[in-house]
């Protein structure tokens, strides 16, 4: 590659990051509007601790025979399970005042629909004009959001096998008589009532109405989580301040600015070209990582989460200096700089490779079989992870071999030496 080449290339990349960097970070009035830009950093999900949120506290109704029958961790799987489908995965559910439920949420927009999704009994049934029931949830395998044939929201709907042929004696039946309506209820309240005209026989069904995107979200969790096993009440529900203070997130963003500039310096100091190679990979990757946290909605950063992503920045600066120190050995055994950056590469990879995906199956674990702040930890250091090998493995070869036109004395140039190994 040219030096020419090598100059324009790295001139539009680093016009690239200073940009990115700035939408990633940086919020602004945008000049001649009444709005402000809110960096992609701010579009990220955070939790209580960092950025506040709501609470509320349901207080079961019924008898005392009622409430002695009552599973409360049942109860809390099932709230859960809601909460987790609509992206709350850092809320936590406690029990109070013995058989009282704390329920803490963060950054929610709309309470009233969160109230509408912990206090709904979920109890699903399809009727007839004449109040038979002939399915209920129990025969529903599963509940997502779609879209009908007009291009509304709707909810879609998957019945086991039993439910299926429930289904198709429902509509056997309802298409013959003179109010062809099968209304489907979820507790008392009537969501849909579409017409009848053939018998359908099929695993799968649609909601429809006039729906909005969270309102058939939170119908679509309500119905796969199941109803609860009592009704609750909202007994207290306001909003929260984050817990850790509320310039917490931008300290934090200062320090991790600071702690970079740090890792940057001691790579160059030690790896030379090699090192600024390495640099510029992790400002890619710490970009890279931004713009991919704000796009997962189920990701939600809290302090916990922060900490798998400083180990899987960790881990991208232990992939660099792994490949840079075996790039260094087989130069020192005697191979050209070319040879020894292709086999220092290439016999690098694969304990990058193996240390990584240990990484990554051992954040799944907790990822699939826990909940909250752990949940969060797991799902930012497999993120990371992920990332992190693409820019060690790709990303800082590919600036490495674009930087070597600047090189005149390409050994002192990457930090390279003769020297016997043992």
């Amino acid at each position: 590659m040219s030096k020419t080449k090598s100059i324009v290339i790295l001139t539009i990349l680093a016009i690239l990051i200073a940009f990115f960097g700035t939408v990633c970070f940086v919020s602004f009035p945008v000049p001649g509007s009444i709005y402000d830009y809110n960096s992609v950093f701010d579009q990220i999900s955070k939790g209580i601790d960092l950025d506040g949120g709501y609470y509320a506290v349901l207080t079961p109704t019924g008898t005392e025979e009622e409430l002695e029958k009552v599973n409360l961790d049942n109860v809390i799987e099932t709230l859960r399970t809601r909460l987790d489908s609509k992206g709350y995965t850092e809320a936590t559910i406690t029990i109070q005042d013995t058989d009282s439920l704390r329920v803490e949420i963060p950054q929610v927009d709309n309470p009233d629909e969160v109230i509408q999704l912990l206090g709904s009994q979920g109890k699903l049934e399809f009727r007839d004009s004449s109040g038979t029931v002939y399915l209920t949830g129990e025969d529903v395998e599963g509940a997502s959001v779609g879209f009908d044939q007009n291009g509304n929201y709707a909810v879609n709907l998957s019945f086991t096998l039993r439910g299926q042929q429930k289904f198709a004696d429902a509509t056997e039946k309802i298409k013959d008589m003179s109010d062809n309506k099968m209304s489907i209820y979820l507790g008392d309240t009537l969501i849909s009532s579409p017409g009848v005209n053939e018998t359908i026989n099929s695993r799968n069904a649609q909601i429809t109405g006039t729906f909005e995107l969270d309102e058939v979200e939170s119908l679509a969790a309500v119905i796969a989580s199941g109803a609860l096993d009592i009704s609750f009440e909202i007994g207290e529900a306001r909003q929260i301040s984050a817990t850790l203070g509320s310039g917490v997130v931008n300290n934090a963003i200062i320090a991790a600015g600071i702690g970079l500039l740090i890792i940057f310096a001691i790579l160059i100091i030690f790896y030379n070209g090699m090192g600024v190679a390495a640099s510029i990979a992790l400002a890619i990757y710490v970009i890279l990582y931004t713009i991919v946290l704000a796009l997962f909605p189920w990701v939600q950063l809290t302090f916990p989460g922060i900490a798998g992503i400083i180990l899987s920045i960790g881990m991208a600066v232990d992939a660099n200096v792994i490949i840079f120190d075996r790039i260094k050995d087989e130069y020192a055994s005697g191979k050209t700089v070319t040879a020894a950056i292709k086999t220092g590469f290439s016999r690098a990879f694969i304990t990058v490779f193996d240390a990584n995906i240990t990484t990554i199956l051992a954040s799944v674990v907790p990822w699939i079989l826990s909940s909250g702040s752990i949940k969060g930890f797991a799902i930012t250091l497999f993120l990371g992870t992920l990332i992190s090998m693409f820019t060690a493995i790709v990303v800082t070869r590919w600036l490495i071999k674009l930087l070597r036109p600047f090189a005149k004395n390409e050994e002192g140039f990457y930090g390279l030496g003769r020297r016997e190994v043992q």
